[in-house]
């Protein structure tokens, strides 16, 4: 007996028999994706089985079509889809919304906005990418829509496969037969899959975090499940082999959380884990006999989950996202993990029997053109309050850039003795933007300096014109980076050239200071760093500020890293002068938030300068510096004597835990000229 008993036909006819067992399996996928995000946020793999199965059922579909009618209707196809899947899922964003604007401190409105809109649109993947390689985002908490990820990419694979599917069948129509035209979609779609796998492993190994959330990495999940439906869905496995597969499935699937992390692995061949279980199962089908893995999957309980299991996923992390953030936890007691489950059951139950079978029933009465114009019509007051949160919140940092003269927001000036009596306001910028004020220079232009004899690229900022009397090159991290606007304020004044090099957590150094072998991002900070030092030399500035001090989150962590030193002696040797400035304070927790828990008001925030600060640091390693290298001591510039402020001079300082705002860091150019002057004489 062959591996495989086949019952069908050599070109097989695809049934579409109603399967009990793989409503078992959505059930097993959606309550390990729930169990594994609300006890353990690991990655499950469940929704590695929910893109195969979306692979197996888009194929069982098109050839339904292509079987009776010899075509493919696009538009109804699309209809179908749309009308199956929008309904839920705008509740559950509208739901999401209006909650998050309850719960959600202003801090994380913008976040809201923009992922809203990416949701909406069904490119959420396409968000959390940009995310991903935006060194600003890397502090943002998760979306209550962050889920859509996955659903994203299933949306957008049925959208366009069955424009696809109809072309090449029209290419095909009355020149081949109907086995030559199958196995043209096999040949097709293999080459698909097989060209998308390889990509995956190079995309994962390139940048993990970026080909975890993009398509084609991922298409070749649904690529498998739609080769087990073009090759194998008819194929019928002996009695022992249906139980060994099934079982074996279905037990490394509830394995794989356990033993992968998936969050740091997929989508590479890693993956390739739950996928093969979610075939096997597939395979399996009800055979086995009574040993058979579908006796369990057909229970009716996992039936009942698995009808409700889109709803289920859609419903459990938004409920899960919003209650971490009102009880201000990092993960949930047993209490509110029960709690979490269980209101995501009853919403997902409800939202299945009253919104997701009635819309779906009424929706396909109509005309696919009329299903289509309403479904869409239910996205405008989604999208309508996306866009509006976004003009609104870009009209708010227009105010902060207004205000910036302000003489009633002194920020930095404020901790000068003759800056005292500032009268109150509110604070700068105002909670719903401060996340936004990061240090850019609109009037800067910017040019990527490839260096030919070594692999990667420079990009370099210059803010002023070449015939400037002085030229100073600002290089590092963003904590080097905080000081572009205090330096472009004094340059504007003193006809000075600012050239800024910057890369998100890379520094002038000989080693890495922040970012981890093995972590993304590692190799190609290797690279910049290693061409940094002659990029600087060719510019021949007047002055190098770096970053002098490396600030870390407990009393005694400050630390002048030696790889700095290092670098900063290679540049002693061609003559140019460093100035290190010394980092600003780290906070335990997210400014932001902490004050919009505890008030503006409050000092709850604020931290005591022992707890960021090593005393007499600086005075240490001063005789050991290269010569033409000195620190500056910034502490004042954050701190009184007793207390870092998180508000100073009615200026936010803070825009996440780490990171000073601009408006805050351009406060200090009156703090920051004499200092400069001491060590420069200019």
């Amino acid at each position: 007996m062959s591996l495989l008993d086949q019952k069908s036909p050599p070109a097989p006819v695809l049934t579409r028999r109603h399967r009990t067992e793989i409503e078992g399996l959505r059930a097993l996928a959606v309550a390990l994706v729930v169990g594994y995000h609300v006890f353990s946020g690991r990655v499950s793999g469940g929704v590695d089985v929910f893109l195969v199965l979306s692979g197996f059922f888009l194929v069982l579909t098109l050839q339904g079509q292509l079987r009776r009618t010899g075509r493919v209707g696009v538009l109804a196809t699309v209809s179908r889809t749309l009308t199956r899947l929008l309904p839920v899922s705008l509740l559950v964003l509208a739901t999401t919304l209006v909650v998050s604007a309850l719960v959600v401190p202003q801090s994380r409105w913008r976040e809201i906005a923009l992922h809203l809109l990416a949701s909406t649109t069904f490119r959420e993947n396409h968000r959390l990418v940009q995310e991903a390689v935006d060194y600003s985002a890397s502090n943002a908490a998760a979306s209550p829509f962050q889920h859509f990820w996955s659903l994203s990419i299933q949306l957008q694979v049925m959208v366009v496969s069955p424009v696809v599917v109809a072309a090449a069948a029209a290419l095909l129509r009355g020149r081949t037969g109907r086995v030559t035209g199958r196995q043209a979609a096999v040949a097709g779609v293999a080459a698909v899959t097989g060209a998308s796998f390889a990509w995956s492993l190079v995309s994962t190994a390139a940048d993990q975090q970026v080909a975890y959330f993009s398509t084609l990495p991922r298409l070749w999940e649904l690529g498998a499940g739609a080769l087990v439906a073009l090759l194998l869905a008819d194929a019928r496995p002996g009695p022992r082999l249906a139980a060994a597969l099934g079982w074996g499935g279905v037990v490394a699937l509830v394995a794989c959380g356990t033993l992968v992390d998936g969050a740091r692995l997929f989508p590479g061949w890693q993956a390739a884990w739950p996928v093969a279980c979610a075939v096997a199962v597939l395979l399996a089908g009800d055979g086995g006999g009574r040993w058979g893995v579908h006796r369990l999957l057909s229970l009716p309980l996992l039936g009942d989950l698995g009808r409700i299991s889109f709803s289920l996923y859609l419903w459990h992390w938004p409920v899960l996202v919003l209650y971490l953030v009102h009880t201000g936890r990092e993960s949930p007691s047993a209490h509110g993990a029960v709690a979490v489950i269980a209101l995501s059951c009853v919403l997902a139950a409800l939202t299945t029997r009253l919104v997701e079978q009635p819309s779906t029933r009424g929706l396909r009465r109509l005309r696919p053109v009329a299903a289509l114009g309403v479904v869409l019509a239910c996205t405008l007051p989604l999208l309508g309050s996306g866009l509006g949160t976004v003009a609104w919140l870009d009209r708010e940092t227009a105010r902060v850039a207004a205000a910036a003269a302000d003489p009633a927001y002194p920020g930095a000036a404020a901790l000068l003795s003759a800056a005292a009596g500032v009268p109150v306001r509110d604070p700068l910028p105002p909670p719903s933007v401060v996340r936004d004020d990061w240090p850019r220079l609109a009037s800067q232009d910017c040019t990527v300096q490839e260096d030919p004899t070594a692999p990667g690229e420079t990009e370099l900022c210059v803010l002023g014109g070449d015939d400037s009397e002085r030229r100073i090159v600002v290089v590092g991290d963003s904590h080097a980076a905080q000081w572009i606007p205090p330096l472009a304020a004094l340059a504007e004044d003193r006809s000075w050239q600012v050239v800024s090099i910057v890369r998100g957590g890379c520094n002038l150094s000989t080693e890495s200071e922040f970012i981890e072998e093995g972590w993304p991002g590692y190799e190609e900070c290797v690279t910049w760093r290693a061409g940094l030092v002659p990029t600087i030399v060719s510019l021949a500035p007047d002055l190098v500020v770096a970053l002098g001090t490396r600030t870390g989150y407990a009393p005694g962590e400050e630390t002048v890293p030696p790889g700095f030193v290092a670098a900063w002696q290679q540049l002693s040797d061609a003559g140019l002068r460093v100035v290190g400035m010394r980092d600003s304070p780290r906070h335990p927790d997210d400014v932001p938030d902490c004050t919009a828990a505890a008030g503006t008001d409050s000092t709850a925030c604020d931290i005591a300068p022992s707890a960021v600060y090593t005393e007499g640091l600086l005075e240490t390693v001063a005789p050991g510096l290269p010569a033409g290298v000195d620190l500056l001591d910034t502490r004042s510039f954050f701190c009184a004597d007793d207390t870092c402020p998180v508000v100073v001079g009615n200026v936010r300082v803070f825009l996440d835990r780490q990171h000073v705002t601009a408006t805050y860091m351009r406060s200090t150019a009156p703090l920051l000229a004499p200092r400069l002057q001491e060590l420069t004489g200019w």
